[in-house]
């Protein structure tokens, strides 16, 4: 048996025999469920490790969908693997993740949903595709979302990303994970220091729960929920509900001008909310905002056409307590209240 190991290490290390392994695995999977992954190399030891480098993945429009420089992992199952096919793995060590979701103009699904689809037929002896990792590990990747029946087609592009995320789970369209630490570049320039929660992704909805957000100079503790059908999309701004509960949160305006450039510099916003709306129709229920300069406003506030250009800025409240002066309240939103 030792001998067997030890001949089976030396002809797994070698890289002929892992380029065959790469092209062999990607070739059994693109002919049995019609994908298009390529795998420079794989090696297997006979330990059940398993090394993957330059893996690449396309999308139904043979563009890439992922692209991961190295994958370490190890099989926790290889029955269940060979009798459903469902990947079930250990810990899995990601380094240089390139995930490109995109939305194609007069879709209204992502390639991710559209690659998923490729593993379930939906006959029932195929059942539901599942996937597992007890945590993944992740360095210098980056995730970019892309919607192209928007104006601005860009959504999210998060570069440097590194950390852990605990008890992945596909199931079919469904995603869970437990976010432990992650941390990244939003292109604007927000670096976000660490971000934990309890993440969901399903058709109907995105979950984080029990989020908490840390960069430099603001804090967020609560809840937060983006409800949808996958149509909305093409038209984001409107249609997709933002539900959020704001536990404790202190925000810098100088976060918030990264993504919306109207508030005054250095102010730190302590904020008490529950924020439920579109991003250009939203409401801020049982507002209670205190701020750098004291000024305090206690109510509930409508906010309307915020990111959109074609319409005049409109905000209406009811108000309990607002404590503040001209100056100190203009300082929030200095062009749009100060020309008011």
């Amino acid at each position: 048996m030792l001998i067997f190991l030890l001949v089976s290490g030396i002809l797994l290390s070698l890289p002929f025999v892992q380029t065959y392994l790469g092209k062999y695995a990607t070739e059994q999977l693109n002919k049995e469920f019609g994908t298009d992954i390529n795998i420079e190399k794989v090696a297997v030891t006979a330990f059940g490790s398993v090394k993957l480098k330059g893996i690449l993945i396309k999308d139904h429009h043979k563009d890439t969908l992922f692209f991961i420089k190295r994958l370490n992992t190890s099989i926790l199952s290889i029955n269940e693997l060979y009798d459903s096919g469902h990947p079930y793995l250990g810990k899995v060590i990601l380094d240089g993740l390139d995930f490109n979701l995109k939305q194609y103009e007069g879709e209204d699904f992502t390639n991710i949903d559209k690659f998923i689809e490729s593993f379930d037929d939906g006959t029932p002896s195929s059942g539901k595709f599942r996937m597992k990792s007890s945590s993944m590990t992740l360095y210098n990747s980056r995730f970019k979302y892309i919607n192209e029946n928007l104006q601005n087609q860009k959504i999210f592009d998060l570069k440097d990303l590194n950390g852990t995320i605990e008890d992945f789970y596909i199931k079919g369209p469904d995603v869970s994970t437990y976010i432990n630490k992650l941390s990244f570049k939003e292109e604007r320039g927000l670096l976000v220091e660490n971000l934990t929660a309890n993440f969901t992704y399903t058709k109907k909805n995105i979950l984080l729960d029990k989020l908490y957000i840390k960069t430099n100079e603001s804090l967020f503790k609560g809840n937060l929920e983006l409800r949808y059908n996958r149509s909305d999309f093409s038209d984001f701004n409107n249609k997709v509900i933002f539900d959020v509960q704001m536990d404790e949160a202190s925000i810098a305006s100088n976060d918030l001008n990264y993504f919306y450039n109207e508030f005054g510099k250095n102010n730190i916003f302590d904020i008490d909310t529950h924020l439920i709306g579109t991003l250009n129709n939203f409401t801020t229920e049982n507002l209670h905002l205190k701020d750098v300069n004291d000024s305090k406003i206690l109510g509930t506030v409508q906010f309307k056409n915020l990111f959109n250009k074609e319409e005049s800025f409109y905000i209406k409240g009811k108000f309990s307590k607002i404590s503040s002066n001209y100056n100190n309240l203009i300082a929030i939103l200095p062009t749009i209240l100060g020309n008011s």
